[in-house]
């Protein structure tokens, strides 16, 4: 709802300042639609909400038995 708010308000200030016409009013919505596109492209991610401190960074799915490391060291 924001953004679309935004846009009216950039479509209005522009006609105010250029004036009233079809053209205008067309001109003024392409380029506040791509300005908006760009500035979403370039967010970095999502937003962490409050309580989310941790990034998974891979996560790796083995197929087969588990091989504990801890059998062979005490297997003498």
């Amino acid at each position: 709802m924001i953004p679309l708010l935004l846009l009216g308000a950039f479509v209005l200030g522009g006609c105010m300042v250029f004036g009233y016409s079809s053209f205008m009013v067309g001109f003024l919505l392409v380029v506040g639609g791509l300005l908006g596109l760009l500035v979403f492209m370039a967010t970095p991610g999502a937003i962490r909400r409050p309580g989310e401190t941790r990034t998974v960074l891979e996560e790796r799915h083995y197929i087969g038995g588990r091989d504990d490391e801890h059998e062979y060291h005490h297997r003498r």
